[in-house]
C-alpha cells in the first residue's frame, strides 16, 4: 500500500467513522427519549438490559443508513484532503483519479462484507439472546406471545394451527388448536392440546382431546402430526426477515420454504445483505464523482447538496425495493442489485464525466 492510497483510506475511515458514530449517537438519543417503552422494558428486565437494548437499536438502524452515512462521511473526508491541498499533491504525483479509487474501494468492500455477516449477525444473535420480542423490542419476532395463526403441510394434508402464545419463534407454542381438512381420512378433524412444538418434521402436541362429529371427545397425553414446516419458516411467518441473519438466511434458503411471501422474504433479505457492500461502493463513487475535483476557489457547498441528494435517492430506492421484492412483487436479485447496480453507474459516469469529458 503506497502512503498517498494509505493517507487516503485513513482519512475516508476516519471521517466515515465519525459520520456514522454521530447518526448512531442521534438513534441513541431517541431510543432513550422513548421513556414509556425504556421504563417498561427496564421494570421487567432490569435497567442495564434495557441500555443494552438500546444500544442494539441504534447499532441496527444504524447499519440500515449506512449507504447515506458512508456517503457524507466520504464528501466529508475529501473535502477535508482538498482543504490541505494533499488531493492536489496525490494528482500532482502523476496518479489517477483510478488509482486513487482503488484502494478506498477494496477497504469499503471489505468493511461491507464483515459488516453485513459479522457485525449484523452478531446484533442480531444478541438481540434474541435478551428475549427482546417478548419485552416490546423488536421488528421480526413483534408477534410472539400473541394469538397466532399457521397454515401447515404435510403428508396427513393441509391444517391450520392456532394458538394463543408463541415462544422459540415459532417452534413452541402453547394453548393449541388444529384444525384439520381432511376429516374422512384422518381421525380428529379438531384437536386442542396444551402445548405443541416443532421437532424433525412433525409437530408433538402434549396433553390434548380430539374431537370429532358424532364421536365422543378423546384425551390424550401425547400425539404427532407430521409437518413440512422448518423454524425458519415460522419464524419468518411471525414477522419479517430483518430479525434474521445472514448465515441464518443462507441455511433457510438451502433447506426450502415453503410459503412463497416467506420466501421471497428472505431472499430478498438474503441478496440484499449480499448488495449492500455494493452499494457502499456506489456511494463511496458517488462521493468522488461529486467531490474529487479541483476546484479553485474550494467552494463546495452546492456540489455537496448534489452528492447528498443522491445519496438519499439511492436509499430510497433501496428501501423500495426491498419493500418490492419482499412482497413477491418485484424478483429478488433484481430488488437486492439494482440499487447497487445504479449506484455504481451513476458514480462512474459522473467521473467519466468530468475526467474525460464528453466521447
Amino acid at each position: 500500500m503506497s502512503r498517498i492510497g494509505r493517507l487516503i483510506c485513513i482519512r475516508l475511515a476516519s471521517r466515515i467513522g465519525l459520520v456514522v458514530g454521530i447518526f448512531f449517537g442521534i438513534i441513541l438519543l431517541v431510543e432513550f427519549l422513548d421513556t414509556g417503552r425504556f421504563n417498561q422494558t427496564a421494570q421487567l428486565a432490569g435497567p442495564w438490559t434495557a441500555t443494552f437494548l438500546a444500544f442494539l437499536s441504534a447499532l441496527r438502524w444504524s447499519l440500515l443508513g449506512l449507504p447515506v452515512t458512508v456517503l457524507i462521511g466520504a464528501i466529508l473526508g475529501l473535502i477535508d484532503l482538498h482543504s490541505n491541498r494533499e488531493m492536489v499533491i496525490a494528482s500532482a504525483s502523476g496518479r489517477s483519479i483510478w488509482a486513487l479509487l482503488r484502494l478506498p474501494i477494496l477497504m469499503i468492500l471489505l468493511a461491507g462484507v464483515v459488516t453485513t455477516t459479522v457485525v449484523d449477525s452478531v446484533a442480531i444473535r444478541l438481540y434474541q439472546g435478551l428475549d427482546a420480542a417478548q419485552i416490546g423490542w423488536g421488528r421480526a419476532y413483534g408477534v410472539q406471545n400473541r394469538e397466532t395463526w399457521f397454515d401447515q403441510t404435510g403428508t396427513d394434508g393441509n391444517f391450520k394451527l392456532f394458538a394463543r402464545n408463541v415462544y422459540g419463534q415459532g417452534t413452541d407454542l402453547s394453548d393449541v388448536t388444529v384444525l384439520r381438512y381432511s376429516p374422512e381420512r384422518i381421525n380428529g378433524t379438531r384437536i386442542h392440546a396444551e402445548r405443541a412444538q416443532l421437532e424433525a418434521g412433525q409437530w408433538r402436541l402434549t396433553n390434548g382431546v380430539l374431537l370429532d362429529i358424532d364421536t365422543p371427545p378423546r384425551p390424550f397425553s401425547e400425539l404427532t402430526i407430521p409437518t413440512d414446516a422448518r423454524a425458519s419458516e415460522l419464524s419468518l411467518q411471525l414477522g419479517t426477515a430483518e430479525d434474521m441473519s445472514w448465515f441464518t438466511l443462507r441455511t433457510a434458503l438451502r433447506n426450502g420454504i415453503g410459503d412463497p411471501f416467506a420466501r421471497a422474504a428472505a431472499e430478498t433479505r438474503f441478496q440484499k445483505l449480499n448488495a449492500m457492500p455494493f452499494v457502499l461502493v456506489g456511494s463511496l463513487l458517488i462521493a468522488f464523482a461529486f467531490t474529487a475535483g479541483y476546484r479553485r476557489a474550494g467552494h463546495y457547498g452546492f456540489t455537496i447538496v448534489q452528492g447528498i441528494a443522491l445519496g438519499l435517492f439511492i436509499f430510497l430506492i433501496t428501501e423500495m425495493a426491498d419493500r418490492a421484492g419482499s412482497a413477491g412483487v418485484l424478483d429478488p436479485i433484481a430488488a437486492a442489485w439494482g440499487p447497487a447496480l445504479i449506484a455504481i453507474v451513476i458514480g462512474l459516469t459522473v467521473i467519466l464525466r468530468r475526467e474525460d469529458g464528453r466521447v
